[in-house]
């Protein structure tokens, strides 16, 4: 799909897309990042203006600098106690080339646009501005970024851009906030780059360090703004709040992202969709949450660190290869939104819902969670690709959790932990599994294999900590075969597929020694519980 179709479907009306999201098939196959909600609409009004129609003027900088009126300007120089001032009428358009420019204004910020149309900044060689860590009250108190702009801003050029944001932000963006290239150094006592109706990056790289927000688009009034689009990019965020934060949706095509966080890593208040890209996450809250629905269609994520790995009310997984590491939920569909709760900043707490949907497509899924490996309030759906699960070792929690069942239709899981909240992959499915009860814990590292009469291994699976309970399915199972379940290479015992689930051991017999004891029944669904 071309992005020319795919900007025409999301830019269709929220009613239209809450259909599409509503009367999925039983399958849930048919989902992808095409049906985000929102109207995005990418303002490229900079495009269409014919530069040379405009007065050129070059400008050696010495003290703050006032433009009044349409043009290009070339500026050099430095500036060491003052700024850029652009006040124009509202169809104004102003182009600044910033050729090795350097701007401090301990009172206020370095460049600050009040009126017009459209503010183009290009940067030439490597330019630094940095502002005051306290603002004249001569500005209004919105006025709160190194570089500030009520007009449509965009950043273009091969050169760099060092910021040093002592009193707030570094980019504020009153309007749409565009970047098309160039180097970005942001040092930011508060909040990175703000864009308030929306944050787009076709190209650019950014270094970004943030006692707030790193990224974010703010609009909270408008359903067809505050957004953040990113078509490519490299982004190298540590934020001691989130990293990329958006009120309405998040699409990200494709880029590279080194994500440390305090708070979640990505988070919107409704939609993200990621097609493609190389992401990693460190978060000592969610790796990637949204409110209503996350929809990942490709690219490599790593999420190392996380409270929980991803989150939403709805997730769907088509391609892509992830990995996740959580203190809590590997991947967790709940309902709600990401309210904060005690002792964990944007914490959520979700309840039991049956509108809550977790589906994997496709692409290869791998987590190590110290809570539910995988939880879904609602359904739960294995439709293909690969899902391998090294889930708790506490008996309150369960590798796979549902609130209102599993359904496996296609694809392989492999998914180990303890068994005191174990559930099997669901005798409603079209895919043979088995749920194997061990009658004595198995230490980290240990081989599991399931082998055919032949002698062919149909799966395997190294564990990465204690374990004495294996929910798996595959393809490859049929009905009246026998299996063989070898540890460590040696035959442990057989089976005879039987029926869609086929029970291997006794929950009530499974040995606890090596496991931390925990309350609940072998198959319980405990669809009340917190997920």
């Amino acid at each position: 799909m071309n992005k020319a179709t795919l900007a025409a479907i999301i830019a269709a009306p929220v009613l239209l897309v809450f259909a599409v999201v509503l009367n999925l098939n039983y399958n849930h196959t048919g989902d992808n990042a095409a049906n985000i909600a929102g109207s995005i609409k990418i303002d490229n009004g900079d495009l269409k203006i014919n530069w040379d129609r405009y007065k050129y003027h070059d400008v050696e900088l010495g003290s703050t600098y006032t433009i009044t009126e349409s043009g290009v300007y070339h500026l050099t120089g430095a500036i060491d106690d003052g700024s850029i001032v652009i006040k124009t009428d509202a169809e104004a358009v102003v182009k600044l080339i910033l050729d090795n420019v350097s701007i401090t204004n301990p009172n206020g910020p370095a460049i600050s646009c009040y009126s017009g149309d459209d503010l183009v900044i290009e940067l030439i060689g490597e330019n630094y501005l940095e502002d005051g860590s306290k603002y004249s009250t001569d500005y209004d108190e919105d006025v709160t970024g190194v570089i500030y702009s009520k007009s449509d801003l965009t950043f273009q050029g091969d050169g760099s851009l060092t910021l040093k944001a002592n009193y707030q932000d570094g980019i504020v963006g009153k309007d749409d906030l565009t970047f098309r290239g160039g180097l970005y150094v942001i040092d930011a006592a508060d909040d990175g780059i703000r864009g308030k109706d929306s944050v787009h990056v076709e190209k650019g790289d950014f270094e970004i360090v943030s006692k707030a927000d790193a990224i974010k688009s703010t609009n909270e009034t408008d359903t067809t703004k505050g957004f953040i689009l990113i078509d490519d990019g490299s982004f190298s965020i540590t934020s001691q709040a989130k990293g990329i934060k958006a009120t309405n949706s998040i699409l990200i095509y494709g880029g590279d992202y080194e994500i440390t966080s305090t708070d979640d890593g990505i988070h919107t208040n409704n939609y993200i969709g990621i097609i493609d890209g190389n992401i990693e996450i460190a978060s000592n809250d969610d790796g990637i949450h949204a409110d209503a629905r996350l929809i990942i269609d490709g690219g490599n994520i790593n999420i190392s660190k996380s409270y929980e790995g991803l989150e939403a009310q709805k997730i769907s997984i088509n391609d892509g290869k992830i990995s996740i590491y959580s203190n809590d939920d590997g991947l967790n569909a709940g309902g709600g939104a990401d309210a904060s709760a005690t002792n964990r900043m944007g914490a959520g707490a979700f309840d039991a819902d049956e509108n809550c949907e977790l589906a994997i497509n496709g692409g290869y899924v791998y987590v190590n969670a110290a809570g539910d490996g995988i939880d879904s309030n609602g359904w739960l759906y294995f439709n293909g690709g690969t899902v391998v699960v090294d889930g708790p070792t506490n008996n309150g929690n369960g590798a796979l959790d549902s609130g209102s069942g599993i359904v496996m239709n296609g694809g392989t899981v492999v998914a180990v932990g303890a068994s005191g909240m174990a559930e099997t992959l669901g005798s409603s499915s079209s895919v043979y599994n088995i749920s194997v009860y061990f009658t004595s814990a198995l230490a980290k590292g240990t081989t599991v294999e399931i082998r055919d009469s032949n002698g062919k291994t149909i799966l395997s699976h190294v564990s990465a900590k204690t374990f004495n309970h294996l929910s798996a399915g595959t393809e490859e199972f049929k009905k009246g075969e026998t299996y063989n379940i070898y540890v460590n290479d040696s035959l442990y015992d057989s089976f005879t597929i039987s029926d869609i689930t086929t029970v291997v051991g006794s929950g009530a017999n499974n040995y606890r020694g090596n496991m931390m004891n925990g309350g609940g029944n072998a198959n319980q669904q405990n669809a009340g519980q917190r997920r």
